[in-house]
């Protein structure tokens, strides 16, 4: 099973970047949760309870995510989600992370970095390998 999960989501981050024009970067990005529910007809997978993915130096952390491969994006929500690195936190009621490393925090959105500190409802964000 644990196999098939994996088969299904590598073919689900992996098809995209073999069919797409663009050159897409999803290396170095995990998924954990404590429950994973696949939609083969809705092309989703819906990630369930302490979530927790990895992003080159990036942590971000929810209650439920749905990856879209119809959407290409990961959408995480949460009473807040956060996203932390060594420079870096931010929290929003909702992250987006597309398939170019680019993360909208929407709703109640606050991002600090280097001492400064943003708020909004909308805040997109890339994440810098070099950070």
């Amino acid at each position: 099973m644990l196999r098939r999960i994996a088969l299904i989501f590598f073919g689900y981050l992996i098809a995209p970047m073999i069919i797409s024009d663009e050159i897409l970067d999803l290396q170095n990005i995990s998924i954990q949760s404590d429950k994973v529910t696949i939609s083969e007809n809705d092309r989703f997978l819906t990630f369930k309870d302490n979530i927790k993915i990895k992003i080159e130096n990036y942590v971000i952390k929810g209650s439920n995510a749905l990856l879209s491969q119809v959407d290409e994006k990961i959408e995480v929500y949460g009473n807040p989600t956060s996203i932390k690195s060594a420079n870096m936190n931010g929290e929003a009621k909702i992250l987006v992370i597309y398939p170019n490393k680019s993360i909208d925090l929407i709703g109640d959105a606050k991002l600090k970095k280097n001492g400064n500190l943003v708020t909004s409802d909308l805040i997109k964000y890339n994440i810098n390998s070099n950070e």
